[in-house]
Parts: C-alpha cells; sequence; structure tokens
C-alpha cells in the first residue's frame, strides 16, 4: 500500500510539472506572438510614415518663404511641371509648322533658335527649377503688394483670360489702340546753326555708337499656358478647345483645371500690378543729341580736344581721329538718346554739358572720347522706347521689392525638381538631328592630296 501511495504522489508531481511546463509554453508562445504582432504593427508604422512623408507631408515642405509665406514642394514642383509640359507643346507644334516650310533657311535658323532654347531648359531640370523657383517668389511678393494695393483677380477675369488666349470674343473681337508717335519737326538754335551744317539730319532714334547702350532689364512675367491658333470660336467650340487644353496638362503634367486658372490668375495679378506700377510713366523723356570721336588714349584726345577748341572742323578731324566705324564718316553723329542708352561715364558727361560745349577726355572701355552736344531736351519716346521705360520702370520697382523683402531658400528644392514630363522618344530623336544639322560645326572640307608626277627618264 505504501509503495503504490508513493507512486501516486511521484504521479501527482509529474503531472503538475507537465502542467506547469505547458503553461509556460504557451505564455511564450503568446509572448512571440504578442512581439511578431508588435513588429508587424512598427514596420507598417514605419512604411507608412515614408508614403505618407513622401506624399502629402513632403508636398507640404517649404523651397522657399516669401516674408513668412511658404512656397511648398507641392506648389513648386506643380509649376515646373506645368512650365516643362508648355515647353514641350511649343516643342512638338513647331515642329509640325517647319514641315510646312520645306528648306527654308531663314525660317529654320529662327524656329530652330526657339526650339533648341526650350530644348536645352528641358536638359536642364535644376537650371529650369531654380528659374521656376526665382518667378515663384518673384510672383509671391507681386501678389502680396497686389494685396496691399487693394488689386483683386475674379474667377470672371481669369475666364476672360482663357477666352482671349483662345481668341475667342464673345462681346466682338477687340480693335488694338495705336498710340501714334510724334516727334517734334526740328527747329535749331542759333548756337546749333553755328555748330552742324546746313542741312543736318538728326536721327530721331539714336545710332548704335562704339558705347553700346547697355541692355534693360526686363520683369519676366508667367509664361502664356496656351499657344492657339487665331481661328474665331463659337462658345461650344471654345469649350471643346479649352477643354482639349485642360486634358492635354492633365496627361502630361497631371494638372488639374483648378491649378491651371490659379497659374492664369497668378499672371493676371502680375499684369495688374504692372499696369499700376507703369501707369504715370510719361511719354516724354530727357534727351540729348551729341557727337563724338573716339581715340584710343588720352593724350590723343587731348590733342584733338585742342585742335577742335582752336577751331578745327569737326567733321574732319572725326574722320582723321575716329575710331568708331559707325560714324566717324558722318562727323560722329550719335543722334538723340536718352539715359540708360550709353555707358555710364560717356551718359553722365553727355547730359551734364551745355548745347556746343566740348567736353574734357572720357575713359570708357571703348577708349577716350571728346563729347559735344547739339541737342538737350524733353522729346516724345517711340512706342517701342515708351515700352522700355515701363519695363524699366517696373524692374525698378521689383528689385526695390526684392531687396525690402525676407526671402528664404531651402536647398531641398534642388532634390525635388521634377524631369517629369520629357518629350516622346521619336520627337526628341527628330530635334536632335534638327540641331545637329543647324548648330553643329561641319567639318571643313580636305583638299584632294595633290601627287607627284613621276619622273621620266632623260632621253
Amino acid at each position: 500500500m505504501g509503495k503504490r501511495k508513493k507512486n501516486e504522489i511521484k504521479a501527482s508531481e509529474v503531472s503538475r510539472k507537465q502542467k506547469y511546463v505547458s503553461r509556460r509554453l504557451q505564455q511564450q508562445q503568446r509572448m512571440i506572438m504578442y512581439g511578431a504582432i508588435a513588429f508587424i504593427a512598427l514596420l507598417a508604422a514605419i512604411i507608412g510614415w515614408g508614403v505618407l512623408n513622401q506624399t502629402v507631408l513632403q508636398e507640404r515642405k517649404p523651397v522657399a518663404k516669401v516674408n513668412g509665406q511658404p512656397i511648398t514642394v507641392g506648389e513648386f514642383q506643380k509649376r515646373v511641371r506645368f512650365q516643362r509640359a508648355t515647353y514641350i507643346l511649343q516643342i512638338d507644334s513647331t515642329m509640325k509648322n517647319l514641315q510646312l516650310f520645306g528648306q527654308d533657311t531663314m525660317l529654320l535658323s529662327y524656329f530652330g533658335q526657339q526650339i533648341k532654347a526650350w530644348y536645352d531648359q528641358l536638359n536642364d531640370p535644376l537650371g529650369l527649377g531654380e528659374q521656376v523657383l526665382n518667378s515663384l517668389i518673384d510672383e509671391t511678393l507681386i501678389i502680396q503688394k497686389a494685396q496691399e494695393m487693394g488689386i483683386t483677380v475674379t474667377d470672371a477675369e481669369v475666364e476672360k483670360a482663357f477666352q482671349e488666349a483662345l481668341r475667342y470674343y464673345p462681346e466682338g473681337t477687340p480693335t488694338p489702340q495705336v498710340v501714334p508717335t510724334q516727334m517734334p519737326t526740328p527747329t535749331y538754335s542759333p548756337t546749333q546753326l553755328a555748330l552742324i551744317p546746313p542741312t543736318p539730319t538728326p536721327t530721331e532714334a539714336p545710332a548704335t555708337p562704339t558705347p553700346e547702350a547697355s541692355p534693360t532689364p526686363t520683369a519676366t512675367l508667367a509664361p502664356t499656358p496656351i499657344q492657339p491658333t487665331p481661328t474665331p470660336y463659337t462658345e461650344e467650340a471654345y469649350r471643346t478647345a479649352l477643354q482639349k487644353y485642360f486634358d492635354q496638362m492633365k496627361e502630361l503634367a497631371g494638372l488639374s483645371e483648378a491649378d491651371l486658372r490659379e497659374i492664369m490668375r497668378a499672371q493676371l495679378y502680375q499684369q495688374k500690378v504692372y499696369k499700376a506700377i507703369t501707369a504715370d510713366i510719361p511719354r516724354t523723356q530727357e534727351q540729348v543729341w551729341a557727337r563724338h570721336i573716339l581715340v584710343k588714349d588720352k593724350q590723343t584726345a587731348e590733342e584733338v580736344r585742342q585742335k577742335l577748341l582752336n577751331g578745327g572742323d569737326w567733321n574732319e578731324l572725326a574722320k582723321e581721329y575716329s575710331l568708331d566705324p559707325g560714324t566717324k564718316d558722318k562727323g560722329g553723329d550719335l543722334g538723340w538718346f536718352g539715359r540708360g542708352q550709353m555707358v555710364k561715364a560717356f551718359e553722365d558727361t553727355a547730359f551734364n554739358l551745355k548745347v556746343g560745349e566740348i567736353s574734357k577726355p572720357v575713359e570708357t572701355q571703348y577708349g577716350w572720347h571728346i563729347i559735344q552736344v547739339l541737342g538737350h531736351a524733353d522729346r516724345p519716346v517711340t512706342n517701342y522706347e515708351y515700352e522700355q521705360l515701363q519695363q524699366q520702370a517696373f524692374t525698378n520697382w521689383l528689385n526695390k521689392v526684392r531687396s525690402e523683402a525676407k526671402i528664404e531658400k531651402f536647398d531641398l528644392w534642388k532634390q525635388v525638381v521634377p524631369t517629369e514630363p520629357k518629350l516622346q522618344p521619336e520627337t526628341a530623336q527628330q530635334v536632335e538631328m534638327l540641331l545637329n544639322a543647324l548648330f553643329q560645326p561641319q567639318p571643313m572640307p580636305q583638299p584632294a592630296p595633290t601627287q607627284e608626277p613621276e619622273a621620266t627618264a632623260s632621253p
């Protein structure tokens, strides 16, 4: 009996140990399962965060700030894709037009230059990205100032801009207003008559002297998003053409109709501000009528000046001494010109001289000048000159606005510049062939080798 009881006790202890081991195994299995679930959840969270960061959150990060207002990755990428798509549409359209002109060398060269400029931009993502970012910064500054000036752009104005871009005029085609340029009939003072030949003909637009006019910087507006064919449209045809454009841009650049309308709105803001800033530009300009003699060194300039002061003939001395081939045979006459058209040292001297006064030698990068002013007056400007004055005024205003603004750029933009959309491979191949034919230097033909005459035996 005692032995059986001991056996029962041992069996009971084994059973308890088995249960204990079983429970421990179950606990370990549960821990492993919970750990696996936690790991999978953590991995999913990490992947989800990465996807979220690369999509929603990435698009909200700023590539620049303008007076605290962010320009986001999303806005930047949309505008770059828009610009790329615009270039692609322009290249496609121009390549098709070239097929109509055959082998007209002048047209091929003209359109080839345009295609090359667009193609180079497409192949330089960082260059295009920086250009677009700078444009967005200027655009933001202009809209901020527009709001301060009380300028607004309505949805109706945006729609009208699309209508005009597609040459659809529901109220009739507008008649362009031509502003005539009235140039004064030259009247000469006794001083001028004593200085110039009996039948002078000063150029109304300034001749191109050796001191070349400095280029006038212009404000760059947003590119016009549509290049339409000027065909009269019914409203139905206009709607069809507009929807076709929206569909093209969605397919090419992933831009919605709302995106394109906002781009147009930004352009209208710039146009309105431009008009407001340039509204008071006068249609007259202070100008001088001058002539000069250009020589290589100061000593020669002093010599020529002394001869002039001693009564020497200006026209003869210009022919003899002047290094300016464009004016030396007409007495160094530069015609009338306004400020900003000559290099600074030349301009400052000319505008400070009295009529008839002969300057001391003036040095520029072109040499040494002796200058005489033949006229000084406020004169009407041509339409082209007026546009240049407007652009200069707007550029000066925008430069001032930039200098007063807090502008921050972040290098993130370099990492997120889109390289899409791209030209279709067959179009890119055609463009490459065209540009190679137009702009690659052609090898010079090599002369055929001359053969030495065969020696003949002497008789």
